[in-house]
């Protein structure tokens, strides 16, 4: 039974593996395809480009920070992507409320956004959401309470996985809400803020805070692999220390 079930992960790992290739294939390709159209195009079309663009920035604005950031705390929870929300935040509203206001306006679309999320998974869309969770080759952990907030923490800080899969994946491990939603916030707000920072700096014309907005993601992503890491060794730890004391046990019976 233990060799069948290594066999189906390991079909399924493979499986999971083969989408992420093809899905970065199609997404270098568009990306070539891109590239090659904007090197075709004359210097007129960036001009109407970023006319166009601010006529958009400005109507954006005219509808308000409320209805902004309202839909920065509901799309980023059903799959719409964050850096999206993250990239324009600082340049539409920045100047109109300054960034301090943006930032903590962005804090509370994450907190709102997380808590969509959790709810959907856990409570709502159970089923659906395994079943595409399960699509795209994650599976559900099943988490004995003193390591929830060790789960917590590796879902969030591991590249590669939606933000939104994410969410949906810690719900359906049925992580307390408290837990999910501290760490899950702290861990997305401090990303999020730094994309904000940046994409504002680079709006403005700043470029030396730009660059520093770049080097503090740089230092996230380092702190990242090193908590990967510990939690690593830890998890490592704990498992052997665990298979000995079984080993003992079955010595003296």
């Amino acid at each position: 039974m233990e060799s069948t079930d290594k066999a189906q992960a390991g079909e399924e790992a493979v499986r999971h593996r083969r989408r992420r290739l093809a899905a970065l294939a199609l997404a270098g390709i568009g990306a070539t395809a891109v590239a090659v159209w904007a090197a075709m195009q004359p210097a007129e079309t960036w001009v109407h480009l970023k006319d166009a663009l601010g006529a958009a920035a400005a109507w954006v604005r005219s509808l308000g920070a409320g209805w902004f950031f309202a839909a920065f705390g509901v799309l980023p929870a059903v799959g719409f992507p964050v850096s999206i929300f993250a990239l324009a935040a600082g340049p539409l509203f920045g100047p109109v409320l300054g960034l301090p206001a943006v930032l903590a306006l962005s804090g509370l679309s994450m907190a709102t956004s997380l808590t969509i999320s959790y709810g959907l998974a856990r409570h709502v869309l159970r089923p659906w959401v395994t079943r595409m969770l399960g699509f795209m080759g994650y599976r559900i952990p099943v988490v004995p309470p003193a390591r929830r907030k060790m789960l917590t923490v590796l879902v969030r800080i591991t590249p590669g996985p939606p933000y939104v899969f994410q969410s949906f994946l810690l719900g359906l491990a049925e992580v307390p809400f408290g837990t999910y939603l501290g760490i899950s916030w702290l861990i997305s707000t401090a990303n999020t803020s730094l994309v904000i920072v940046f994409g504002d700096a680079l709006a403005h014309g700043k470029g030396k805070v730009a660059i520093l907005a770049l080097l503090g993601v740089a230092v996230l992503v380092a702190a990242v692999k090193i908590t990967q890491r510990l939690l690593a060794k830890r998890a490592r730890l704990a498992n052997e220390a665990t298979a000995a004391g079984e080993g003992q046990g079955g010595e003296g019976v």
